[in-house]
């Protein structure tokens, strides 16, 4: 599923992945931007964020009850998500997911899970954002070949992508490695996590924008934030951060 959404950019607009069961880094990060929250049912600032918010951190169900209770922030699924609905079928081999960071499942009760993996399961595989003009889509991994943006979103909306396809969207690594000038047309800039990047900086690869910091490691990460001009990363004030181990603050790198 694709969701579309045109955006009024009167308030601000931010974009962060991978936040892997950090609740507390993710809490500390929004007040430090001065983040301003939903106020008498009234949406101000929104926060996207690019999937994978279980696993591996110390909160995973905080971080997902979070994201569901605010209405001003929103998700796509990652990897992880999947791994974790396929993990909890009747039967299955859960030791792939509790390999990856999905131990903290078995310290909570299984209804509770599962009821927030139905959350989980009901969020698109991808955003398209009209901001000013500018069309900015939201996917976890990757765009698969041969698809521009157009096709790839009309096939998630009418359920035709392929599960290869659909594998391929949340957990390629080959394109970020191996691909580092191709364009994904009818779309301005495609952002993207799952693959970490390195020195807190955001990695541009033709359109596409990598923005996952490493925010599972509970001490760093990348947060960007819309504004008007420029093409591609140009379009976005980048936020890095880290957290000082001798006085528990966040510090802007």
């Amino acid at each position: 599923m694709n969701e579309y959404l045109q955006l009024d950019p009167h308030y601000d607009i931010y974009f962060l992945s991978d936040p892997h069961g950090q609740n507390a880094l993710l809490q500390d990060v929004l007040k430090e931007v001065g983040f301003r929250y939903p106020l008498d049912g009234e949406i101000r600032d929104r926060l996207f964020i690019l999937g994978d918010m279980i696993d591996r951190g110390p909160d995973s169900m905080a971080l997902l009850k979070t994201v569901q209770d605010c209405p001003a922030m929103y998700a796509i699924q990652g990897n992880h998500e999947q791994m974790a609905f396929n993990a909890l079928e009747d039967n299955a081999d859960r030791s792939l997911w509790i390999m990856n960071g999905g131990r903290w499942h078995e310290d909570v009760a299984i209804a509770e899970v599962r009821k927030m993996l139905n959350f989980s399961a009901s969020l698109p595989l991808c955003y398209t954002l009209q901001i000013n003009g500018h069309r900015i889509g939201l996917v976890h991994a990757a765009v698969p070949a041969p698809y521009d943006w157009q096709q790839f979103t009309q096939c998630c909306n009418e359920h035709t992508l392929s599960k290869e396809d659909q594998h391929f969207a949340v957990w390629d690594r080959a394109v970020f490695t191996q691909d580092e000038h191709s364009v994904v047309s009818h779309i301005d800039a495609v952002l993207m996590g799952h693959n970490i990047v390195s020195g807190l900086k955001p990695k541009v690869s033709g359109n596409r924008v990598y923005i996952d910091g490493a925010m599972s490691m509970g001490d760093r990460g990348l947060l960007l934030k819309y504004r008007r001009g420029g093409e591609v990363l140009g379009l976005f004030q980048v936020f890095s951060f880290l957290r000082e181990q001798a006085t528990d603050s966040l510090v802007w790198v």
